[in-house]
């Protein structure tokens, strides 16, 4: 701002007139003239009025000062620059602007609950999500949209080609189905009694047999959940859900039963036993190292002459999946252990076993 001291230093450099001779002349001017200065002959009680030419020069310098001081703030109000409030800073990796919509809806309130979470405060300290689960998504869908059951079947990223620490990701998108309020899955009806449905802020319900589908048989309501980080990224920094849309529908797979399972993998390896016909049931082996699939004898050169599934699980939810063990044992008395086998109902349509990963175990006789 420009300082006054330096504008009332330029008004003193401007040649001041002198008022009092202007106003003295001005003054005796009007006193010659009838009724001017008080000297109305019908005034009243028929007195005149003086005024004496020292009383008008005062009443002008006062009116004068006061102009002069209001033309004088003027000018510095007009000339002075505009001060704005400076723009806050935002902390590192915060991403602005920051829309909530639970549990903190503005980023004033996201640095609050953060100050509080990490004083230890409970109100709060639930947000942080050090272990990169999903209950805060979860407690959004229970409190939020008053989901009873639900089902956590998978994760997404901003940036979609994300693939470190979920608290290193713009935003993570959490996917669930809700689970029918019947709590029974007619696919997976498979699970002995006395298991409970999957409640929100619960694990996976590995099996499905009550979560029930919400559209059909095999269709279920989904929503994918989007939770950032606004007040720290980090391992202690709480999470705010904000946004969820609803997603495609969620699909589950009827299972094959699991006589048909049984059946294909007893052909397979008695195939094997046989020494012939067995490559017409290998499907895709997959394999993360150099072990390969023998067939019909081992390493050495040894056949097997028996066989026995030492595992067998499922169906998994919801891709209808069973997973086997199997042991061979060779004429000279080796056992060969192979997993993992995988069998759904597209293998059994089309009467192939899978391996994945295909893992290989070899013990010798004593």
């Amino acid at each position: 701002m420009v300082d006054l001291k330096e504008r009332f230093q330029e008004l003193d450099q401007v040649p001041a007139p002198d008022l009092g001779r202007v106003i003295e002349v001005r003054a005796r001017h009007m006193a010659s003239v009838p009724g001017a200065l008080g000297s109305d002959p019908d005034g009243i009680d028929g007195r005149r009025f003086r005024v004496s030419p020292a009383q008008l020069l005062a009443a002008a310098a006062i009116v004068i000062l006061g102009v002069g001081v209001a033309v004088i703030l003027h000018q510095a109000r007009s000339t002075a620059p505009i001060r704005h409030a400076p723009t806050p800073t935002p902390p590192q990796g915060q991403v602005i602007p920051f829309n909530g919509i639970w549990p903190e809806t503005s980023l004033e309130d996201a640095r609050y609950a953060q100050q509080r979470a990490d004083s230890g405060d409970p109100a709060y300290n639930w947000q942080v999500d050090s272990g990169q689960d999903t209950h805060v998504p979860q407690r959004f869908l229970q409190e939020q949209l008053g989901w009873a059951r639900a089902a956590y079947v998978g994760t997404s990223y901003d940036p979609p080609d994300h693939s470190g620490q979920d608290y290193e990701a713009k935003a993570v998108y959490f996917y669930f189905v809700e689970c029918g309020p019947s709590g029974i899955n007619p696919l997976y009806p498979h699970v002995a009694a006395g298991q409970s449905a999957p409640s929100v802020g619960g694990p996976l319900p590995a099996d499905g047999a009550h979560c029930a589908p919400t559209i059909d048989q095999t269709h279920y309501h989904t929503v994918k959940v989007r939770t950032e980080q606004p007040a720290r990224r980090g391992r202690t920094g709480i999470w705010v859900v904000t946004a969820y849309e609803d997603d495609q529908p969620y699909v589950q797979t009827a299972p094959p039963s699991e006589a048909d399972v049984r059946r294909l993998m007893d052909a397979f390896l008695a195939a094997r036993v046989a020494g012939t016909g067995a490559e017409k049931y290998v499907g895709s082996i997959g394999s993360d190292t150099a072990v390969h699939l023998d067939l019909y004898a081992t390493g050495s050169g040894s056949r097997y002459r028996q066989f026995e599934i030492t595992s067998f699980s499922g169906p998994e939810w919801p891709s209808g999946t069973f997973r086997l063990l199997v042991l061979l044992t060779a004429q000279d008395g080796t056992s060969v252990e192979e997993s993992t086998y995988i069998i759904d109902a597209e293998s059994v349509r089309k009467g192939v076993v899978n391996a994945l990963p295909f893992r290989v175990r070899a013990t010798a006789s004593p």
